[in-house]
């Protein structure tokens, strides 16, 4: 089988060197993991490791489920290494029993190489963090970016990136969606995909005992993307349509959500020297496809499907992602990777003039010589001033850079 190359998390996971920290791929449910890891297998057998000499465990196949006792695996693996394995690969390791002080015990010989794959956020918290602090990297992948759809789906170079856009908001990013034949078919590979989302990852770590609540919580959630959002305000909301559900319960299913890699926080920060922010968040959705599966929505708010998407590539880029408030008010994006900060808008369109002195005018009060950048679907160039403008399409295609760089 043809494995779709995914150059850039290979390339992260074989920078990682020596046996002393767990290489952990992350991300939502059926991402790629599997596939990144069976691809470093491949990398590594062309680099001489012989196939024997990797373990591979998959806790999805019932026949290792006897190895999901900690001893149990624990013995199995020692014996793999004792006969000659170099190379640790676990699916699923959160399916584990104690997985991370196994793990750990086996990493701390140095005697293997461990890569694992897991689906839930908070696997290193209590007893994962007390094992594993410090001595793992996490490499997190994500459904296919506009750059991957385009190669994935062999879409002529001719084809504008606008038009490939809106091909992939339409499908989503998982690649049995992408490759369904009709449009029924797609819409319903993302609904069962939630269902495996939301019933392994969700309802049952969880706990969920009200589904149609959570999945109203979810709807709200998804289908508000980019707006600030408390778990007061859902609650009060969803109790004004008759949806009686607490805060506490509220808090509970973000932090589920969140766990399950289904949205993501974006939190704020100050640019006046206030740091951080106790304020509300905003949320955004792992994939368009997901999230059409659950509000039976598409394109309801096309400037926030934008900007949701823009926050994705940003992620994608490895840049830490805030939400900026300066003296001109709210930036939609501060970026930082290693010592470059971008203050980033992002719009749909700002032909408008009164459009495009809003988005400008939040770049005010920045200190001198700040890298401010005007994201917009717009083709025509716009007086923008010092602030740099990138066509968003470009941008999520990879066409077009921010800082000169990936």
């Amino acid at each position: 089988m043809n494995l779709f190359p995914r150059p850039q998390y290979l390339g992260e996971l074989l920078a990682v060197e020596g046996n002393d920290l767990v290489r952990l791929i992350s991300g939502v449910r059926r991402s790629g993991k599997s596939t990144l890891l069976q691809l470093y297998r491949e990398e590594l057998e062309s680099q001489g490791v012989s196939a024997d000499r990797i373990l591979v465990v998959n806790f999805e196949d019932m026949a290792n489920d006897a190895l999901r006792d900690a001893n149990a695996f624990h013995e199995f693996a020692v014996e793999a290494i004792a006969n000659g394995v170099t190379h640790l690969h676990v699916d699923e390791v959160q399916e584990l029993d104690q997985w991370a002080r196994v793990i750990n015990s086996l990493r701390s010989t140095e005697q293997v190489e461990i890569c694992v794959t897991g689906s839930n956020a908070s696997m290193f918290v209590g007893e994962g963090l007390t094992y594993l602090a410090g001595r793992y990297i996490t490499i997190e992948i994500f459904p296919l970016s506009l750059e991957e759809f385009r190669i994935f789906t062999q879409t002529p170079e001719l084809e504008p990136t606008d038009v490939s856009y809106q091909r992939w908001m339409d499908t989503g990013g998982f690649a049995r969606s992408v490759l369904a034949t009709t449009p029924d078919l797609t819409r319903q590979m993302n609904r069962d995909l939630f269902d495996s989302i939301f019933t392994r990852d969700i309802a049952l770590r969880g706990e969920v005992r009200d589904t149609a609540v959570f999945l109203r919580v979810a709807a709200f959630v998804l289908d508000n993307a980019g707006s600030p959002l408390s778990a007061n305000k859902i609650s009060n909301t969803l109790k004004s349509s008759g949806v009686k559900v607490s805060t506490d319960t509220v808090d509970r299913y973000l932090k589920l959500m969140t766990d399950a890699h289904l949205i993501y926080p974006c939190h704020r920060f100050d640019t006046r020297g206030r740091g951080w922010l106790k304020s509300t968040p905003k949320y955004y959705w792992v994939d368009a496809g997901l999230r059409d599966a659950l509000t039976g929505r598409r394109g309801s708010n096309s400037g926030h499907d934008l900007e949701n998407q823009v926050f994705l590539e940003l992620q994608r880029q490895r840049y830490e992602v805030f939400t900026g408030i300066s003296r001109g008010g709210e930036i939609d994006f501060l970026a930082r990777r290693d010592d470059v900060t971008l203050y980033i808008q992002v719009a749909l369109t700002a032909m408008d003039p009164t459009v495009l002195d809003r988005e400008l005018s939040s770049f005010v009060g920045l200190p001198p010589g700040s890298h401010c950048i005007l994201i917009t679907g717009d083709r025509v160039r716009l007086a923008t001033g010092n602030v740099d403008q990138i066509n968003a399409f470009d941008f999520l295609s990879r066409q077009a850079q921010l800082n000169g760089v990936w």
